[in-house]
This record gives C-alpha cells, sequence and structure tokens, in this order.
C-alpha cells in the first residue's frame, strides 16, 4: 500500500515542529505496517535522507492571495478535464501522477490552514482536489485552522475539510469552527505529541554547540522565536532574560537554548534571538544550541526539569512527557496554538500572553508555577498513558480509513482545569475582546496585501496594454507613412500615363495632319 504524506518539510529554513510532525506521521504509519510511503517536500533529496522513505516535488503556490486563488482554479480545471487551463509542463501534472500511483493520502499536521500562511493552505487545498478528483482517500491530521481566514481562504479551508474521509484539529477553537461550518473533523493532540524520543544517553551530536544531560545537574530548555507581537524586542528580550535569571537562580539549573527554525549553516533566527536573550543574563550556565534536528530537539526537550517558549512545539514535546511548563504568545495566533495545546491537558489557563508579562504580577506568577512543578508533573505523567492511547485510537483510524473503511473522527476529552491557582484572572470577555481586536487586524492586513498585489497586478496589466497600444501606434503611423508613399507613387504613375497619353495624342495629331497635307 502506498501512501502520500503532505508536510511542511524541506524548506530552505529548517523548522523543528514541521519535521517533528511529519515524522510522528511517517513513525505511525509504519508501526501499522504501512511502509511504502511517498513525501511531498520543498527537498525531495533531503527528505528522503532524514525519512528514509521516496519524496517527490510539491507544489510551489503564489504567495499574492490573487494569485494563488487563480492558480487553484486553474488546476480544478485541469481536474476537470479542461487541459488547456494549464501549460503541458506545468508542476500540477507530475504531482497529479503521483498521486494517482498512490493508494491514498495523508496531510500531516500544521498551524498553515490560515490566510497569512495562505500559499501553504492552498497547496493543502491542492492536493486534497487531486485526491479527491481521482478518489483517493484523503486523511487531514492535527491542524489549527484559522484563526484569520477571509472569504476565499475560509471557503478553500472547508471545501478541503469537507473532501476529506477524516480529519482532524488539535484544538478547542479549530474545532468549534469546523463544527460551526458544519465539517466532522474529530478533535486531537498535535501530531507530535508523542514522537519518540531518542535513548538516555543520546550524544545530540546534530547540533554544534550542542548540550550534554549530566544525571546530577537539571536544566531547562528554552526556545523563543524573533516575533515579539506588539511588544518592542529589546523589552521582551530583556524580559525574558530576567525570567530565565529568576528560575536559573531559584532552582541553580542550567538554561539550554533550542532553536526551532534557523537557515542551515547559520545561526540565525531563533539562535539570534537566543544569543541576544544570553547576553541580558546573568547567569553563566547558558547554553545557545545550535540547530538540531527534529528528533534531537525533542529529546532534549522531554528530559529537561523544566520548559519556556513562545514556540508551540517545546510546549507539544513536555506535556507529553510530564515536564512542566510556561507558555508565552506574543500574538492571538499563538494563543490559539499555545493555549489549545496547554488546553488538552487541562492547564490552558496556565498561558500567560503579552499583556500578563508586563504586569507587576507575572514574577510572582513565575515564582508559583516553579514551585508547584512537581505536582504537574505528577499530575501529567498520571494523565500521560490515556492521552497517548487515545493519539494511538487516532492513527489507528487513520490507517483503515486509507483502508477504506469509513470511521467517524474521535474526539479528545478535554480534562477540567487544574490548578486554578494558576489561572491569571483575566475575565474571559476581556481576552475574547483581545481575541477579536487581533482577528480584525489580522484580517485587514490580509486584504491590505491582497488589495497591494491585485493593484500590482492590475497595474502591470495596464502597463502591458499601454505598450501594446503604443505598438499599434508606432505599427499605424508606420502603415500611414508607407500608404501615404505608395499614394505619392500612384499620384507620379498616373501624371506620366497623363504625359505619355498626351504625347501620343500628339503625335497621333502630327501624323494626321501630314497625311492630309
Amino acid at each position: 500500500m502506498r501512501v502520500v504524506v503532505l508536510g511542511d518539510i524541506g524548506q530552505s529554513i529548517y523548522h523543528v515542529g514541521d519535521e517533528a510532525m511529519t515524522h510522528a506521521v511517517v513513525d505511525e504509519l509504519q508501526a501499522r505496517g504501512i511502509t511504502d510511503i511517498v513525501l511531498l517536500s520543498r527537498n525531495p533529496e533531503q527528505s528522503s535522507k532524514l525519512y528514509g522513505t521516496a519524496a517527490v516535488k510539491t507544489l510551489k503556490f503564489p504567495w499574492p492571495p490573487n494569485r494563488r486563488e487563480t492558480y487553484l482554479k486553474e488546476i480544478q480545471a485541469v481536474l476537470a478535464g479542461d487541459m488547456d487551463a494549464l501549460p503541458a509542463a506545468d508542476q500540477v501534472h507530475t504531482l497529479i501522477e503521483t498521486i494517482k500511483s498512490s493508494d491514498g493520502v495523508v496531510i500531516a499536521g500544521g498551524g498553515n490552514m490560515n490566510s497569512p500562511y495562505g500559499w501553504l493552505l492552498y497547496e493543502r487545498a491542492a492536493v486534497g482536489a487531486i485526491a479527491n478528483a481521482l478518489d483517493k482517500p484523503l486523511v487531514i491530521s492535527g491542524q489549527t485552522v484559522g484563526p484569520v481566514l477571509t472569504g476565499p481562504d475560509y471557503d478553500a479551508a472547508v471545501e478541503l475539510f469537507r473532501s476529506a474521509a477524516l480529519s482532524s484539529v488539535r484544538e478547542q477553537t479549530s474545532f468549534e469552527l469546523m463544527r460551526e461550518a458544519g465539517v466532522p473533523a474529530g478533535l486531537t493532540l498535535d501530531d507530535a505529541s508523542f514522537l519518540k524520543a531518542g535513548p538516555v544517553d543520546a550524544a545530540y551530536s546534530s547540533a554544534v554547540p550542542t548540550y550534554q544531560p549530566s544525571p546530577d545537574r537539571p536544566y531547562i530548555v528554552a526556545s523563543f522565536a524573533p516575533g515579539t507581537g506588539a511588544m518592542d524586542r529589546d523589552d521582551f528580550n530583556q524580559g525574558v532574560a530576567d525570567l530565565l535569571d529568576r528560575i536559573a537562580d531559584a532552582g541553580q539549573v542550567d538554561v539550554v537554548m533550542v532553536p526551532h527554525m534557523s537557515r542551515p549553516g547559520n545561526r540565525d533566527m531563533d539562535m539570534e534571538t537566543h544569543e541576544d536573550i544570553r547576553r541580558r543574563m546573568r547567569s553563566k550556565n547558558v547554553t545557545v544550541c545550535g540547530q538540531f534536528t527534529a528528533e534531537d530537539a525533542a529529546s532534549l526537550t522531554m528530559r529537561a526539569e523544566f520548559v519556556v517558549a513562545s514556540r508551540y512545539h517545546p510546549i507539544v514535546f513536555a506535556l507529553a512527557v510530564g515536564v512542566p511548563c510556561l507558555g508565552i504568545a506574543v500574538d492571538y495566533y499563538g494563543e490559539v496554538r499555545l493555549g489549545g495545546a496547554l488546553a488538552n491537558w487541562g492547564l490552558g489557563h496556565t498561558l500567560r500572553s503579552l499583556r500578563h508579562v508586563v504586569t507587576p504580577g507575572f514574577d510572582d506568577y513565575v515564582d508559583l508555577l516553579w514551585n508547584r512543578r512537581n505536582d504537574i508533573r505528577a499530575y501529567l505523567q498520571d494523565l500521560s498513558p490515556a492521552q497517548s492511547s487515545f493519539q494511538s485510537t487516532w492513527w489507528d483510524a487513520v490507517v483503515e480509513t486509507l483502508k477504506g473503511a469509513t470511521l467517524d473522527a474521535p474526539v479528545l476529552s478535554t480534562p477540567e482545569p487544574v490548578f486554578p491557582e494558576l489561572h491569571s484572572g483575566e475575565h474571559p470577555a476581556a481576552a475574547k475582546l483581545t481575541a477579536n481586536n487581533e482577528s480584525h487586524i489580522g484580517h485587514q492586513s490580509v486584504e491590505l496585501y491582497r488589495l497591494t498585489h491585485a493593484l500590482e497586478d492590475t497595474t502591470g496589466t495596464l502597463a502591458a496594454v499601454e505598450a501594446e497600444h503604443e505598438k499599434l501606434r508606432v505599427a499605424l503611423e508606420d502603415s500611414a507613412g508607407k500608404l501615404s508613399a505608395v499614394e505619392t507613387e500612384s499620384n507620379e504613375l498616373q501624371n506620366q500615363l497623363r504625359a505619355l497619353e498626351t504625347s501620343l495624342v500628339v503625335r497621333v495629331a502630327r501624323r494626321l495632319k501630314l497625311l492630309r497635307a
């Protein structure tokens, strides 16, 4: 049985989370007897080496909204039989053949089914449309949908989910959005929640510099993205430095900064952010690691004493094995994902956003969370077997669906919130108002992006029309000049003819006169 798997992999920027989710899909399929797997990747050669499977080029969609919408319509036209809708050399034809030779398609988990990452949403919509046209079962696993979805993008996302034989989302917000759209998607944990950890004595050699855990020296993992939302970057990074110093001083622990995104061979993005945070810290026992593979990053995180992150997957890795964590969201997109991951374990109320970290009580909260870490660890470890069993049920359903079964998507029973003393105290109405404001701004930003590129395309079209008009004007002037020359030549010939006729008449008259004489 051959299965095509689409994940956001093989990027020029290595992303631990995206790679981890695809690793999890491959692991779970292989554990259930599906070994003929074809990955869709931006760098098939790299992905084939990392995963040990076949890999082919995925579709590359344009970023501007109007252009990606047009390209999806052209692909849909090809699937409907209009082979003139796209050139014969277009990339989609190769992908159609790849999916045609498979028995089913899985779209691995992710957080890109929204308008800000619309080119990735439309890539998935196209893959889903191809699978549907070829009558191949489509499974969509562990997605965040939204929160920002403009009209056309919302329609594309809903149509994609409706075409799936089985689908799931990974947090309550996305689950409610799908149910409101009439889509029977399930609710599951993130795909990479139970990614296989490496051996205890792993060397973690995929990164330089690296960190080697010591049995007698606890450490915390910190992972921060460059984005700081509405907060000044210097202020945010200084706040993180103070936070990490506070924990390191209290626990006599090492601070291990694990990047989740960077360009291979460069110490940029997360690593650059981590270096800036380290420069601001008082503590000296800080390691800014290089870029780990997804497996090493997950394994190192799973063995930590505590995790602090604005990145999503450090929180996912930590929760599954009982590591207490502090998630910090810098925007509403982060609140949906980080808060959703925590809520799936009964800890959604422990999330803190920018509006919380700037309050005087934040330090007290950090102290309280740190002091309750052993209780939190015991709670998570007690819950983990049931969560793991549920997630295993999901993967069983995925494989059965690929084999042709028709099943209802499982829905995670979300635990009731625990440790109420860790609640921020923010009223739900205030949180909802903030969410609505950020969503509104997000929609406006996407629409502005759409209009900007639509204007560029219109301007380009107008310029092309004007250029064609100028070409025709020059051609017309040239034709007019040639016509004038022809008319002049014609007049000259007519004059010559008249002159010739006059000369002939004169000669004839003279001859007649001579004859009379």
